[in-house]
């Protein structure tokens, strides 16, 4: 099984230091329609601030059980994936899964995407994307692997989270 966890905290913002991001309307809509897509278990979004959680649950609750469930129920089957949690150390209590992060920086010992592909498909993966800046490094000692950076055509490399979701996942799962 594969699941995706979109980490708020902890994160880094374009100075480098280590914050919380705010969660965004979109990132819910168009990470958790990625997961349908796709066949995601669960899209975990994870933030340790309650007011954070409570602003994602009110936007769920209008696609889950408000008039935009009726008005677009596909949008609905897609936040139906969603899970709010409070820290990834939760992912990997209700998972048992392996926590395999994303960096848009090449981390030390990385794997690569054949090698990502290749464990997802014997071992319950949970694939970790930080938001602002990407994750905190401080985390990285706490995966059990880092995937290498999805690359270019150039040097550029700061892709929104939303992108390089539905990349990553198509790399893992697609065909």
């Amino acid at each position: 099984m594969l699941w995706v966890g979109l980490l708020h905290a902890p994160c880094l913002d374009k100075n480098g230091k280590e914050v919380a991001t705010a969660i965004t309307n979109l990132d819910l809509h168009d990470c958790a329609r990625v997961c349908l897509t796709y066949g995601i278990v669960t899209l975990y979004i994870v933030h340790p601030s309650k007011g954070q959680l409570d602003f994602a649950q009110r936007i769920m609750d209008h696609w889950l059980t408000g008039f935009g469930g009726q008005y677009n129920p596909l949008r609905k089957r897609a936040f139906e994936r969603i899970d709010l949690v409070r820290d990834f150390g939760e992912i990997k209590r209700r998972t048992g899964a392996l926590m395999v992060g994303t960096s848009a920086s090449r981390i030390e010992g990385c794997i690569s995407w054949n090698d990502a592909r290749a464990l997802a498909q014997t071992r319950d993966m949970c694939l970790l994307f930080g938001t602002g800046w990407g994750i905190s490094p401080r985390l990285f000692a706490e995966l059990d692997a880092v995937i290498e950076p999805i690359a270019g055509k150039n040097d550029f490399n700061h892709l929104s989270v939303r992108s390089a979701v539905s990349i990553a996942v198509d790399r893992i799962t697609g065909r």
